[in-house]
């Protein structure tokens, strides 16, 4: 709509005078060009503002996620000093949701660099041990157990990962590779506990885990290397 300058009348967009004061109307000659114009020079997208680079989504991603896990730890501190007037049980949730934190935000952070992924998680889950039995009180089981232990899984899942992440072509050897694994691991856990518990070494569960999973793997590496390499399993059995 346009204003008569003289006595701020709204006009009609054709009306050429003030039907008012009878002085002439003259639009700028910018708001004329407007005026006429069918449609904008730019228009603006909502959809623009959404339209994020992965840098920026993964830095929004962990602003969130920092910011419920800090209200989440001081959550559970606030219900135990109203209830108990002390800090002391929720300590072990706060550790748990600092350890979480890690677990989440570092793939996120790293992405890809598998390396510098190792070199944070799995001191990461050594501290973590360590600071369950700091707080279940005098360290009695992370030097025996709780660190041999961490170290043993993340050794079998280090090797495991690379493994299958280095194979020219993935298929049933990844199944293989982890049947190994869960061999290995069970092997290493109760040499583990029987070092600690027993005075004598004596294996028996893990040997029957090993002894079904390490034939069921060569089948698998068999199947994989032999004869899905030289032909697929359908022309095999002509499906």
């Amino acid at each position: 709509m346009t204003i008569c300058r003289n006595c701020g009348v709204g006009l009609e967009d054709s009306a050429k005078h003030c039907p008012l004061c009878r002085a002439s109307v003259s639009l700028e000659p910018e708001a004329e060009a407007i005026r006429k114009t069918a449609y904008p020079e730019h228009v603006l997208d909502p959809e623009d503002f959404l339209r994020l680079s992965p840098e920026q989504r993964r830095r929004i991603f962990i602003e969130i996620y920092t910011v419920c896990t800090a209200m989440a730890c001081v959550v559970v501190a606030a219900i135990e000093l109203v209830l108990d007037k002390r800090i002391a049980w929720s300590l072990y949730p706060i550790a748990s949701l600092c350890y979480l934190y890690l677990l989440v935000c570092a793939p996120v952070m790293l992405g890809r660099r598998r390396s510098a992924l190792y070199a944070v998680l799995a001191p990461a889950t050594l501290l973590f041990i360590l600071a369950l039995d700091v707080l279940d009180g005098p360290r009695a089981w992370f030097m025996p157990l709780g660190a041999p232990i961490v170290l043993l899984l993340e050794g079998v899942a280090l090797a495991s990962i690379e493994l299958i992440a280095r194979a020219k072509r993935k298929g049933v050897n990844a199944i293989a590779i982890a049947l190994l694994g869960v061999a290995t691991l069970c092997v290493g856990l109760e040499l583990i506990i029987d070092a600690r518990a027993a005075a004598a070494i004596s294996l028996g569960w893990s040997v029957v885990v090993a002894i079904t999973c390490v034939p069921i793997a060569g089948l698998l590496f068999w199947l994989h290397y032999r004869i899905t390499g030289q032909a697929s399993i359908a022309k095999i059995f002509r499906v």
